[in-house]
């Protein structure tokens, strides 16, 4: 039973301190707001200028999403989202006054959708005969792979680039949790359905190394096919230098994957000369340079090039691009995933707020729901199916689909008009799991004992401590299975199939959009560019008219970041109490300490394992998929 205990009234003295704290908060707010005025009005102008002969700096933020989002109310420099780059790098193209690119690899991530459809970008910047140069010190393998396209790439002697095949590893936790007496139960629908193996398996099952091996080998293949045209180098060359992992420099150019060596002063050097001999074949002028115009793409975005500026369509025949990133749940958005900090997700309520938005707004033609998401909560995303079907009986929607739009990352675009995926979109995975964890043993161990009393035959159904009898488990599959059959009724619906066929191509199973596409589960494959060009021609944009995007979500304005901020609402519970947990076992009371000093790998796996495990805290069914590295 519990028991709400009730807080007795106030002191006259509590009162009195109640009141001055609201006092020197009014004044501390007022001072603050004060601040922020006088930099509006009296700070400096936005508008950015480009000299002639200016060569485009592109540096990418440490983690390549679909939106940016600031990191602190007090700092205006929001990343830029991806499709705002894409679109930065575009206006560079036809802009007079940017004659090339420098590329300085830096620690960025991007997942491999994203990265070919930079790559996209890249090849039309050049095929108008504008250079490109990349600079390197240390590299992965996405890294190397955007700058493979470079007309030169540059590293210094002492440089390093891991450059190993791609591959796959997994965290699993059975033996962990046996060690403390608990039993993770999981019942999944079908055999493909893998994300809750991590709990209850030691290793992977056929099925799941099936299904990863063909997408890690799929998008392995497709990297060395882009290296070995773009550096024009034999495929089995490309293949043989990647066997061999990690290198230097001096191993780099014997495998010709670099061109040569280079402090990035002597590349900046090069790239001036570069610019003054473009400079006198189209002026004559012989004089040197002063100094080389680099414009980091960030401030480059918000120049104005009069090119650009006049290919637009009216702002009244505008495109919204509603951006859903992560993992799904019920609420609104806050982070509380201690292991993946700073992480997008997407809270169910939030994200219909802004597809409602973008409904209303009169300007908006057509939506394009941009997902990019492993799944997560059954309830969670069927709330935001069910409104993507009231939007497309008034606007066309369409999915874009990035990354991954797997399990319950596929649930909600499937109600859309148009489903569009990359041809390695990881897709799919239509299914559900359930996990109970049983503790059972763990009581036994420690001395606790339990006894029942029950008024019902089901009063005991969902109580972990108690052993998973074979009447428990056969009720928890009933509940269950008709939940994955009405997510395969959907399907069936939605793509015009047969129940069967559906299930066919269900059981859980993650695909690659070029599968995904040959079963009928989505209905073409391309990019985020691909999604715009359809929808401007369904609204009547002319082809040679750029649509004006608006983009949700919106970035929150300084006074709503202020109050949150003020009024601690930041939706961290669930991660303060892990942290106080975590705190305990490891003894060390700087958890963000320990969890940043781990291997991004070992980051990433934990960061999974607590999603799946906090959302079945909340719900016993989920639209989950395994969890798969980034590339």
């Amino acid at each position: 039973m519990n028991t709400i205990i009730v807080p007795p009234l106030g002191s006259k003295k509590q009162s009195s301190n109640r009141k001055l704290m609201m006092i020197l908060g009014i004044i501390i707010g007022l001072g603050i707001l004060t601040v922020f005025t006088v930099g509006v009005f009296f700070g400096s102008d936005d508008t950015v200028d480009v000299e002639e002969y200016s060569v485009l700096k592109l540096t990418l933020p440490a983690q390549v999403s679909e939106y940016g989002v600031s990191s602190n109310i007090f700092d205006d420099s929001t990343p830029l989202g991806f499709y705002e780059i894409l679109e930065t790098i575009r206006k560079a193209e036809i802009d007079p006054r940017i004659k090339g690119m420098y590329i300085p690899i830096g620690e960025s991530q991007m997942g491999f959708v994203k990265l070919e459809e930079m790559l996209e970008a890249l090849r039309s910047f050049k095929s108008k005969g504008k250079f490109i140069y990349a600079y390197m010190e240390t590299a992965g393998r996405s890294d190397y792979m955007m700058v493979s396209l470079a007309d030169s790439i540059f590293m210094p002697k002492e440089g390093l680039a891991e450059l190993s095949a791609p591959g796959v590893s997994a965290l699993f936790f059975k033996n962990l949790f046996a060690k403390i007496g608990v039993t993770m139960y999981v019942q999944q629908f079908e055999e493909y359905k893998s994300a809750g193996e991590t709990f209850s398996q030691e290793r992977f099952t056929p099925p799941a190394k099936e299904e990863l091996n063909v997408i890690i080998q799929s998008r392995a293949n497709r990297m060395y096919e882009l290296i070995s045209k773009q550096r024009k180098l034999p495929l089995e060359r490309v293949k043989a230098a990647f066997d061999v992992g990690t290198y230097t420099a001096d191993s780099l150019k014997s495998y010709s994957l670099i061109d040569a060596y280079a402090q990035e002063w002597e590349v900046r050097d090069f790239i001036k000369k570069k610019v003054e001999s473009i400079r006198k074949k189209e002026t004559s002028k012989t004089d040197t340079l002063e100094r080389l115009s680099l414009i980091n793409v960030q401030d480059y975005s918000k120049a104005e090039c009069k090119e650009y500026d006049q290919s637009f369509a009216e702002e009244s025949s505008s495109i919204a691009i509603v951006n859903a990133v992560g993992g799904i749940r019920s609420g609104t958005s806050g982070n509380g995933n201690p292991f993946d900090q700073g992480a997008q997700e997407i809270a169910s309520g939030s994200l219909v707020k802004d597809l409602k938005r973008a409904y209303e707004n009169e300007n908006v033609k057509a939506v394009i729901l941009r997902i990019d998401s492993p799944g997560g909560s059954v309830i969670a995303s069927d709330e935001v199916w069910t409104l993507i079907q009231s939007i497309k009986k008034k606007k066309p929607i369409y999915a874009s689909m990035s990354d991954v739009a797997a399990s319950g990352g596929y649930y909600i675009p499937m109600a859309c008009d148009t489903i569009i995926a990359h041809p390695h979109t990881i897709t799919g995975s239509i299914g559900v799991i359930g996990m109970f964890p049983i503790v059972s043993e763990a009581m036994a161990r420690v001395g606790i004992t339990i006894d029942t009393i029950s008024t019902g035959a089901s009063s005991q159904d969902m109580n972990l401590m108690l052993p998973m009898n074979e009447a428990r488990k056969k009720k928890l599959y009933d509940q269950m299975y008709p939940i994955y059959q009405r997510f395969v009724s959907k399907v069936a619906k939605s793509r015009n199939m047969e129940y069967e066929q559906a299930r066919s191509v269900a059981k859980g199973r993650v695909w690659l959009g070029n599968d995904a596409h040959q079963r009928k589960l989505i209905d073409t494959l391309g990019g985020l560019e691909l999604a715009v060009s359809l929808a401007k021609k369904r609204i009547g944009i002319p082809a040679d008219k750029r649509a004006r995007i608006i983009s949700y979500p919106k970035s929150k304005d300084f006074l709503s970041e202020l109050l949150s901020s003020m009024s601690g609402d930041t939706g961290e519970d669930e991660s303060a109490s892990f942290r106080n947990i975590v705190a305990t076992v490891l003894g060390n009371g700087n958890v963000e300490a320990v969890i940043q000093t781990m291997p991004t790998e070992l980051k990433v796996g934990l960061a999974s394992a607590f999603s799946a495990f906090t959302m079945a805290r909340k719900e016993q069914v989920l639209a989950l998929m395994p969890y798969i590295p980034q590339f």
